[in-house]
């Protein structure tokens, strides 16, 4: 008798194995697949321009510049700063980081992600509810001269989910976040928020433009960045937007994706229009590497972050690709903001150093161990 219960569990323990097996083949044969991505690099063409504006004790996430030349940034949300330090969200003031708008708030900012400053003197917040799954996705405003918050929503569920980086529209009526989705929890979208009503709209919901390609991020040891033991590569949808200086153009880009499109602002907002609708007005603005953020300066040339080759890439109206600066000390290329007068500013977020294969982030003592971290600037 005993035999026999012995014989089942063997059994039942093997067909249970076999199915996991099967399963886990499965998942990386669809999620850990892919090719490396060929190299757009160039000879650096303003290589004597890269400076180095600080260095920190934990690694940045988002920077954002105001029309005055004012810079905040953040701490990488992925890297939960929250754990070692009172204070995420900054101001760079006189050469030291501030906390703003005070310490006393500085909770209602930890996951935050993407930052970005309108033209009307507000400081925009995105806190995506993301891997942690524990909030709601939220969207903030803080008045950057009476540093009271002035805009606070909190999405529907399901909305936002990886809502990462933002652009708000000239007339600061209208708000653009880029969902990049994380397959296989959630696909990329476009969200337009509408300021005064709190309206929004999922659009171009895992629109080719938008989606991953089948492209594997190298890590600067040459390996591809995977999760999971090897399950799943990391593929990123939409990443990166932009606004036009003229505000007609909204500028798209996916992180795993070879292309940066461009849509106009008129068709985002119009709520006639459906998916395939606005699908009809993308255009092609040219190709570009790997990429997190990206920005318009005032000639209209793109600046994208490089994340494999610890670059700034820039893309001509006319679409000729060339590398800005490089350093092979800069790890992750990460958010990117210009100022009025033309000095680039962006931050390496140190990703593929110390976040492990479980999308976990590092210990206070490799962080500390690893660092300074530090936001450089391109001087025009």
């Amino acid at each position: 008798m005993k035999a026999s219960w012995k014989k089942k569990i063997a059994i039942t323990l093997g067909i249970l194995g076999f199915v996991i097996t099967i399963c886990l083949v499965f998942v990386k044969i669809l999620y850990g697949g892919g090719t490396f991505y060929p190299s757009v690099n160039t000879t650096p063409i303003k290589q004597n321009s890269l400076k180095v504006l600080t260095e920190l004790p934990y690694p940045p996430g988002m920077v954002a510049s105001s029309q005055e030349g004012r810079l905040f940034f953040n701490y990488h949300m992925l890297h939960k700063p929250e754990r070692f330090s009172q204070a995420t969200l900054f101001e760079f003031v006189d050469g030291k980081k501030v906390p703003f708008p005070n310490i006393e708030t500085q909770d209602k900012f930890y996951h935050a992600m993407g930052i970005t400053v309108d033209h009307h003197q507000r400081l925009w917040v995105t806190i995506p509810r993301g891997l942690d799954g524990k909030q709601p996705s939220k969207l903030l405003a803080i008045d950057i001269n009476t540093k009271e918050i002035v805009f606070e929503h909190q999405f529907k569920e399901g909305v936002g989910i990886f809502a990462q980086d933002l652009r708000v529209s000239l007339d600061g009526k209208t708000v653009y976040l880029a969902d990049c989705g994380f397959l296989p929890l959630a696909v990329p979208s476009l969200i337009v928020l509408d300021i005064e009503s709190k309206s929004s709209r999922v659009l171009l919901k895992d629109h080719s433009t938008l989606a991953p390609q089948n492209w594997l991020i190298q890590r600067q040891d040459g390996k591809p960045h995977q999760l999971f033991f090897g399950l799943l590569s990391f593929k990123v949808g939409f990443d990166g937007l932009a606004v036009s200086k003229d505000g007609h153009w909204l500028y798209m880009a996916a992180m795993s994706h070879d292309t940066v499109y461009r849509v106009p602002t008129r068709v985002l907002t119009d709520k006639n229009l459906d998916d395939e609708k606005i699908s009809s007005f993308i255009e092609e603005v040219g190709k570009k590497p790997l990429s997190d953020g990206i920005e318009l300066d005032k000639d209209n040339n793109l600046i994208i972050t490089d994340v494999e080759y610890g670059s700034l890439a820039i893309l001509t109206p006319e679409g000729k690709l060339n590398t800005l600066v490089q350093d092979k000390q800069i790890n992750w290329s990460d958010s990117i903001t210009i100022a009025n007068d033309g000095t680039i500013y962006f931050t390496d977020s140190r990703l593929t150093d110390l976040i492990n294969t479980l999308a976990q982030p590092a210990s206070k003592e490799k962080i500390i161990a690893n660092g300074p971290y530090k936001i450089y600037k391109v001087l025009p």
